[in-house]
């Protein structure tokens, strides 16, 4: 889902794009974030079209999305680490938010420690928010919509070839076949799934078709449609803003009423901000590996813009293959059942792995960088 390499622009202090080319990309990342974690949960099916998802879901996996993005990529290139530390802070809203790592509103309540339920927490803080709700959804939007891949270089290169090559359509089909299986296992029919994938595929359609109106023949990397720093902290502010409206309103008879799950927590915020400082600190600069430069838009060649109608082909495709595997698993939800159970399993036990190599070897790039 990339573009060619020599097609990549990097500098560390880039100029930044035009704010409304910006925005549109801020929402372009929210969409994205919010249909790979909410819309294939089936926890906000129609997320862009009720009054929760536009202003509880979008706005608080926007802020996430954009303010950590800004952290990990403004000082040196992302690693895989910091990208994934980055993901697990995004899950934590799961606790003064909507309260799920105290009391869980799925699952057995089970197996707790600290106050908080392992079982819960796992799942959304190690597995699901950091991959779902954050790295996935960068990887795809600089993919379709930029000329960089900073995020795909970020991943291990057995995997990033598969990603590049000839097997991307199958590997983007067995993704979309496991997100059909995911949202089917909790939808309630065939036809709530259908509605679901094709609302929200109208809505990122609609954007995709509005970014390339808006932005031509006109190219951005990543790191110039973040936010700049003054936008950084102002997103930062309504993030905050966020918590504190949100942790009151939502669900404020779950909140602990005594120390221990409060004092969990926060050793939780404490030890990965540090991992995440640690790792973006001895993460290799820029400078490093592509060299400084200031270009942060260029006229697309004929090649590129072949490279991203095959993407479009590659989107299509998910979207097809997500929406009918919905569908279909809502009949067959034991299997469902069982596919996702092996991946909650699969994906904490990389998660912790992640979490481990982060602890032990601060700034590792692994195999993803030539």
């Amino acid at each position: 889902m990339s573009l060619p390499i020599d097609s990549a622009r990097y500098t560390s202090e880039p100029y930044t794009a035009p704010r409304p080319v910006k925005v549109l990309f801020w929402l372009l990342l929210g969409v994205t974030s919010v249909i790979l974690a909410e819309v294939v949960s089936f926890s906000a099916p129609l997320a862009f079209f009720d009054v929760w998802g536009v202003l509880v879901v979008f706005p608080l996996y926007t802020l996430h999305a954009l303010v950590l993005s800004w952290i990990v990529f403004r000082p040196n290139r992302p690693t895989i680490n910091a990208l994934f530390l980055a993901g697990v802070i995004f899950g934590m809203y799961e606790a003064y938010i909507t309260k799920v790592v105290w009391q869980p509103t799925w699952g057995e309540m089970t197996w707790i420690a600290g106050g908080i339920y392992l079982v819960q927490s796992a799942i959304l803080v190690l597995f699901w928010h950091p991959i779902m709700a954050f790295v996935l959804p960068l990887m795809v939007v600089e993919g379709l919509f930029t000329t960089s891949h900073e995020t795909l270089d970020s991943l291990p290169q057995r995997l990033r070839r598969m990603l590049c090559g000839r097997a991307a359509p199958l590997v983007v089909a067995i993704f979309a076949l496991y997100c059909g299986l995911y949202q089917g296992m909790n939808s309630p029919s065939a036809g709530a799934s259908l509605l679901s994938g094709i609302a929200s595929g109208l809505v990122f359609g609609a954007l995709a078709l509005l970014w390339q109106w808006v932005t031509r023949r006109q190219a951005y990397t990543l790191r110039a449609l973040l936010p700049s720093r003054r936008q950084a902290i102002f997103l930062g502010i309504l993030l905050l803003f966020n918590y504190l409206w949100q942790g009151i309103l939502i669900r404020p008879e779950a909140l602990p009423r005594t120390p221990g799950p409060h004092l969990t927590v926060l050793g939780m915020y404490l030890a990965l901000g540090v991992l995440l400082y640690l790792n973006i600190k001895h993460a290799p600069a820029l400078s490093q590996t592509y060299g400084i430069e200031t270009t942060t838009s260029l006229t697309l060649s004929n090649e590129t813009c072949s490279a991203r109608r095959i993407s479009w082909k590659l989107a299509l495709l998910f979207w097809i293959v997500f929406s009918l595997t919905s569908a279909f698993a809502t009949s067959v939800k034991p299997a469902a059942c069982l596919v996702v159970l092996l991946s909650w399993v699969f994906g904490i036990g990389i998660g912790l792995l992640i979490l481990v190599r982060s602890a032990v070897a601060p700034g590792h790039v692994g195999d993803g960088h030539g």
